[in-house]
């Protein structure tokens, strides 16, 4: 094969990544890189792009997001474009379910607490649109689903269900469950929904690639790759398409820990990274969820969270590692070169992760993420 042309752009506003430099000039890209900036660079045979006096920038990178399992979403029954309005999302439902008979299930997800009363829709309105066959339908934030009563029944929740140590199922005041399951709660519902084949896995991978692309997004941290809430572990998906060139993009995978085991996970994960990374795809980092989200009332605070009335409950959210585990984990996963990518969105799930990283080496780039509280006396950390 032969080289391929360059290509130049011209009448932009450059910014280089550090600093803006305006209209410089032509801006000259070889085999994949910018060569040179500024003046005129065109040659004969270079395909040239006139930007119009728009600005040109290198791409974005984001630091966490799940492009799988939202190219799943939005190849299924999305409700993330939709306005945040219970009508809208039940009548995309309908519109859905009814263009899909032959599903066994209706999945999809992307919708918004806000849509709701207490941020609850209920079993009982979705199955005004779908009651023939269950349906499963995730929040935007992945820490709560929403299904219908045949999803309830197929599953076996009822008043005398358990809720897990890890999750909640929302229930009415005579302990009824009303159609919400919380964090670790869905997996009662995730242990008899259809599992995406191989194919499947591989075109959501495709369709949240070229959803980040059209964005600028051109690199990205997958902020959770193994099994975790109905996905299976997506490091094959992303290996398949560093090894056929589908994945366009750089990537970096945070090995999901699961937190229902303990250390001897760490030489697994090392395997798992020298079997995964190849090409575009990285898996260097491990994804640790400390706690879940304030919503719900499962981020973990130092103080208890407030009823509706201001009054203090007994409720101070969850730790889902136990945090002395927790710092002999990240010790552990520092020392084998890992990144270690922590969940912290409570003051105390954010202490926690903060408590686990003292003493590990900064050249490693540990993160917290979200940090949607943090307690005053943590801020200077």
């Amino acid at each position: 094969m032969g080289a391929m042309p360059d290509t130049v752009f011209t009448d932009a506003r450059v910014f280089n990544g550090f600093r803006h430099l305006g209209d410089v000039g032509d801006v000259l890209v070889r085999d994949g890189g910018v060569v040179a900036v500024g003046g005129s660079l065109r040659e004969p045979g270079a395909e040239v792009v006139d930007c119009g006096g728009a600005l040109l920038l290198p791409g974005f990178t984001d630091a966490h997001v799940h492009p799988v399992q939202g190219g799943l979403e939005r190849l299924t029954c999305d409700l993330s474009g939709l306005p945040v309005d219970r009508g809208a999302y039940l009548a995309h439902v309908a519109s859905y379910a009814e263009s899909r008979p032959e599903l066994e299930w209706v999945q999809g997800g992307g919708w918004a607490m806000a849509a709701f009363p207490g941020g609850l829709p209920t079993a009982a309105e979705l199955d005004t649109v779908v009651a023939d066959r269950p349906a499963a339908l995730v929040n935007r934030d992945h820490h709560g689903m929403w299904v219908n009563s045949r999803a309830l029944e197929v599953a076996g929740i009822t008043r005398d269900t358990p809720d897990p140590v890890d999750g909640r199922v929302e229930r009415d005041a005579s302990g009824v469950p009303t159609g919400v399951l919380h964090e670790g709660a869905m997996d009662l519902v995730l242990e008899v929904l259809p599992r995406a084949t191989a194919d499947e896995l591989h075109a959501g991978l495709l369709e949240g690639q070229r959803h980040l692309l059209s964005l600028g997004i051109t690199g990205w941290q997958d902020a959770i790759v193994g099994a975790y809430a109905g996905m299976q572990d997506t490091g094959p998906t992303y290996l398949r398409a560093a090894r056929s060139g589908d994945l366009v993009a750089s990537v970096v995978g945070a090995l999901w820990w699961e937190r229902e085991r303990g250390l001897e996970q760490v030489a697994e994960l090392v395997e798992k990274r020298t079997a995964y990374s190849h090409g575009r795809f990285a898996a260097t980092s491990i994804k640790i969820m400390q706690d879940g989200v304030a919503e719900n009332g499962t981020a973990a605070l130092v103080e208890p969270y407030l009823d509706r009335c201001g009054h203090a409950t007994t409720n101070t959210g969850l730790s889902f590692v136990d945090p002395v585990a927790l710092r002999g984990i990240v010790g552990a996963l520092d020392a084998a070169g890992f990144q270690v990518h922590v969940h912290g969105l409570g003051d105390r799930g954010v202490r926690e992760a903060l408590d686990a990283l003292e003493g590990t080496d900064p050249l490693h780039r540990h993160q917290v993420a979200h940090l949607q509280l943090v307690h005053p006396a943590d801020v200077p950390r």
